[in-house]
């Protein structure tokens, strides 16, 4: 090159985002690809020229989500409720259709990320990276939908065999993977997730009285943020605020994927919430309790300490990673009895809450999806060297 004459601009890495999540309603994978490929946009696009695929079309922006959140939850549920063989067959279909537009579609990129389901065959030269949250319906399918681990029996196996990288959330999950797969460990790269500052973190009291009262709910009560999925031990809560003879009622805040059953006395289901609404009220409550046994994560217990709301949880799977010392662990899964006189405690001891409230501050800010973005930029770069 002569003397003078500009560098030619390196060309930008053309990402295709498997983006369908983010056309369901709002639960963890949605969460994660909306603040990672917000933070990813804004800090890495001169390098990534990003589209997102909603399973029928690409484009330049993120798919949003249903605009009718119940009618799509009874859709969902109503198909759950499909003999599993043929909810599999249905499933398996509509995943066909995408996977051949998916191809079609993917031949011009030059890399390929699928960020929580399992990947979609691309071609040759397009490099795959895979993002695998947990290994739940591997280690435990008992606790899953029949039609869910059929289809991922079907085609997890063959289909993770063509990613080049693979991402996740914790060492406990990379551990899992390495466990159940034939990764190697110079192919998976840990990155925790994070939280947005500007939607969670403390709420003023004269913030929250007008949200507490629209969604009449009393001064003091405990919160179990998430789905009713099995492993995630909701049914436990209950009997340990009975067992503890505390007159406080258990909020439930998030979507009912798993169940149609009745709420049981002193518990106030509140369904899916705004994450502006949800900020209130886990800044109000006494403490989250959150006894699940297998988390790849655990992000409602960061999203709870950003806000100020104390934390309940096992030191099991990944969740001593994001709790670190600023939580209260049961030493005794499933024992009611234990979580009982724990929730007691915190309902009597204001001094306990604020030593925890204080610590769980400190340790949520540790957590970033700039960081997050920022080890996912590295594995991106990896992939297309």
């Amino acid at each position: 090159m002569r003397q003078g004459m500009p560098k030619p601009e390196k060309r930008k890495i053309k990402l295709l985002v498997n983006a369908i999540a983010l056309t369901n309603i709002g639960t963890g994978i949605g969460r994660y690809i909306r603040n990672l490929y917000t933070e990813l946009e804004t800090r890495h696009g001169n390098h990534l020229d990003i589209t997102y695929f909603d399973g029928k079309h690409l484009s330049k922006t993120m798919p949003s989500g249903p605009l009718d959140n119940r009618r799509w939850s009874l859709a969902t549920h109503l198909f759950w409720r499909l003999p599993p063989r043929v909810g599999l067959a249905v499933r398996s279909t509509m995943h066909s259709k995408r996977e051949t537009a998916f191809h079609r579609l993917a031949a011009s990129y030059d890399l390929y990320h699928e960020p929580g389901f399992f990947p979609f065959r691309v071609p040759e030269h397009v490099k795959t990276v895979f993002t695998i949250h947990d290994m739940s319906v591997h280690r435990h399918p008992e606790h899953h939908p029949k039609e869910r681990v059929l289809f991922y029996d079907n085609f997890f196996p063959a289909r993770s065999r063509q990613a080049d990288h693979i991402l996740t959330v914790s060492e406990f999950s990379k551990s899992e993977i390495l466990a159940c797969t034939d990764f190697q460990p110079g192919q998976i790269h840990v990155t925790p997730l994070g939280y947005d500052p500007s939607v969670f973190f403390s709420a003023k009291p004269e913030d929250s009285k007008e949200v507490l009262a629209k969604l009449n709910l009393p001064d003091r009560y405990f919160i179990f943020l998430g789905t009713d999925d099995p492993r995630k031990k909701l049914h436990l809560i209950p009997p340990a605020l009975k067992c503890a003879a505390l007159n406080v009622p258990l909020v439930v805040a998030g979507w009912s994927g798993w169940s149609n059953k009745g709420a049981p006395e002193n518990v106030i289901n509140l369904g899916y919430l705004p994450d502006d609404t949800m900020r209130i009220v886990l800044s109000n409550a006494l403490a989250l309790v959150f006894p699940s046994i297998y988390e790849g994560f655990g992000l409602p217990i960061l999203e709870a300490m950003a806000c100020g709301c104390p934390v309940v949880t096992n030191h099991m799977a990944s969740m001593p990673e994001v709790g670190g010392n600023a939580v209260i662990y049961l030493k005794k899964p499933g024992n009611v009895q234990e979580m009982g006189n724990c929730l007691k405690e915190i309902a009597n001891n204001q001094d306990l809450r604020r030593g925890l409230i204080r610590k769980g501050l400190e340790r949520a800010r540790t957590f970033s999806w700039e960081k997050t973005a920022a080890k996912t930029f590295e594995v991106f770069m990896k992939s297309c060297n």
